[in-house]
């Protein structure tokens, strides 16, 4: 739908500007990322069944200690019901919304709005999927005992926002519910847990899509060498706790950072890091997906200097 070359991150009074030269984002459209997905399922064999629902007692009747059974069923996964996987500790509520006739001064950047007033535990977004058109959305944390509507109806009225919107037209809107902690495990047995339902999300944005094929690769092959050489299946927890837990954990730590703190000590903090040339850094060595790779161009920034 749109490409993204970088971010404006709005905090207070304070705007940090992270603008790379080439394509940093894609914008897609999760309906036709489903089709297709399911177009390629059905072509490589699988059989789906469209029109009907699992309940908890049916999912437990394909347990006879030999099918494999994954769970990728999102983060209120019937799956890991059915099976007493422990819960996982935090979500982050959402509602967004697409607009038409949207008033769009780049449709390659996206505006994240950070504050407690509207956007508690996480932050409100205006991202373009073309020159006019554009979503908006808020995520709040669900320890707040408030809609996720309520808190998108403040968001779109503040003076920063709702001139995007003035004069456009709704296209349509909804809610969801984001994992922002993975569970304390995602394999038992001859059961694994795979994206949401794992809690394989970035804490910081909410996006799963990224971690989850990689994730899907890692059950790929635990599920292969299961059936080929009888590896225990519960190794799949470990296997990818090994090669993406460090960055899901760095994502986690920077939103319980930028939860906890006031408002008025991050706009500090952002004062701070732009004059310490954090600006210019993100934008050449920034990486939206791997931050503890971020660390590692810094301090061999460091060590070249």
């Amino acid at each position: 739908m749109n490409t993204l070359s970088g971010a404006r991150l709005h905090f207070g009074r304070q705007t940090l500007n992270v603008i790379a030269k080439n394509v940093q984002a894609y914008v897609l459209d999760r309906g036709k990322l489903a089709e297709a997905n399911y177009r390629s399922a059905v072509k490589a064999g699988v059989e789906v069944k469209l029109g009907s629902r699992l309940d908890l007692e049916r999912i437990r009747d394909f347990d006879d200690g030999n099918t494999v059974i994954v769970g990728a069923d999102g983060a209120v996964s019937s799956v890991a019901r059915a099976f007493a996987f422990p819960q996982i500790k935090s979500f982050v509520l959402t509602y967004k919304a697409e607009y038409k006739n949207a008033k769009i001064n780049n449709r390659n950047i996206v505006d994240l709005y950070f504050s407690k007033k509207y956007a508690q535990g996480f932050f409100g977004w205006v991202a373009p999927y073309s020159d006019s058109v554009a979503e908006l959305g808020i995520g709040i944390t669900d320890k707040v005992k408030k809609h996720s509507m309520m808190a998108f109806d403040s968001f779109t009225g503040t003076e920063e926002v709702k001139g995007t919107i003035d004069g456009a037209e709704l296209i349509k809107g909804h809610a969801s519910i984001i994992p922002v902690s993975s569970r304390a495990k995602t394999a038992e047995g001859n059961v694994i847990l795979l994206g949401d339902a794992a809690g394989q999300t970035k804490a910081t944005t909410g996006g799963g899509i990224i971690f989850g094929i990689a994730c899907a690769k890692v059950a790929a092959r635990s599920i292969y060498l299961h059936i080929k050489d009888g590896r225990k299946l519960s190794l799949y927890d470990k296997d990818w706790r090994r090669s993406y837990g460090a960055d899901l954990k760095m994502h986690a730590a920077l939103h319980d950072y930028y939860s906890k703190v006031s408002e008025a000590h991050m706009e500090r903090f952002i004062g701070i890091a732009k004059a310490l040339g954090a600006e210019s850094f993100f934008s050449k060595y920034g990486d939206m997906d791997s931050p503890t790779l971020m660390l590692k161009r810094l301090f061999l920034r460091k060590l070249v200097k």
